[in-house]
């Protein structure tokens, strides 16, 4: 059975999956899963080959992961990359949950859940709202492991197995399309077209170019652009702006930035190319956008 150990992290506290203090919760843990609820101001570091699904219970929280730094809101679940390590920082009234475990145990666990046990799953990486039910279910489940309270039914990582399902599901008709001879190489190419994906919108204010996707991918610029489309329906290039887009759209939502302001943090070469692609994406310019939403507001 795989054991599951429970955890909160005070305070101001750093809880380390590297570092000695806890050497023996992850020789514990080394197969198991790490419960974890995160109060503000702390932070967690995660290795490669082990993967986090981290659910913000207030204001948000932020994640560290490929050398960029981007906040996780609200409504949002986040899933780590299993080849790269992350960090989590709880900002204040950033309180948040989080469930670790390695990349093979979250595989085996799905595997339970899914329609074709025979074919291990994936954990995809991953920065999606979910709805409430979802996200409130999760919360049941780490509230249950830290109270030592049983879950219903089957083991509580069963649990935690069949939840990453359902967080995953909206993949299937994006795995579909991917080519491959088989259910294994479809999964393991769109893992490497999901992780380019995953970075734009992480990222949207990053230099990111063809180039380093291809590099992040093992893909020509050919072969990335070519597949990206046919998974995504858009181009790299295309989901680079749109994701800057909405950037610049929450900027302007929320914080009373000027344009140019709000054209650099977006990533956004010049106020130009700014107003060009926010037009293209919103169907209306920067100015009206704002006038709107002071009228609404």
């Amino acid at each position: 059975m795989i054991e599951v150990k429970a955890a909160r992290i005070a305070s101001g506290r750093t809880f380390s999956l590297l570092s000695s203090a806890s050497d023996a919760m992850q020789r514990q843990g080394d197969e198991g899963i790490h419960v974890l609820l995160c109060e503000a101001y702390s932070r967690v570091s995660v290795p490669a080959g082990m993967v986090g699904l981290w659910c913000p219970l207030s204001s948000g929280i932020w994640a560290e992961a490929l050398g960029s730094r981007f906040f996780i809101k609200r409504g949002n679940v986040y899933t780590s990359d299993l080849d790269y390590p992350h960090e989590i920082s709880a900002p204040v009234h950033g309180v948040c949950i989080g469930v670790l475990a390695k990349h093979s145990v979250w595989c085996q666990l799905m595997s339970m859940s899914s329609k074709d046990g025979s074919v291990l799953p994936v954990v995809f990486p991953a920065n999606d709202a979910k709805p409430v039910g979802l996200r409130l279910t999760l919360l049941q489940m780490v509230r249950r492991t830290l109270s030592s309270s049983e879950l219903p039914g089957k083991s509580a990582a069963e649990h935690f197995g069949q939840l990453m399902v359902q967080m995953q599901e909206h993949f299937s008709l994006m795995l579909q399309r991917c080519p491959g001879s088989s259910e294994a190489r479809r999964r393991q190419i769109f893992l490497r077209l999901q992780r380019a994906r995953h970075l734009i919108q992480t990222s949207p204010s990053k230099n990111i170019d063809i180039s380093r996707l291809g590099v992040l991918t093992n893909y020509s610029a050919n072969q990335l652009i070519r597949l990206y489309g046919r998974i995504f329906g858009e181009t790299p290039y295309s989901s680079v702006l749109r994701t800057r887009v909405e950037l610049a759209r929450s900027l302007i939502r929320d914080t009373n930035m000027g344009f140019s302001e709000v054209s650099r943090l977006s990533g956004f070469e010049n106020r130009t190319s700014f107003a060009r692609a926010f037009k293209i994406y919103s169907g209306t310019t920067a100015s009206s956008f704002r006038i709107a939403l002071r009228k609404t507001g």
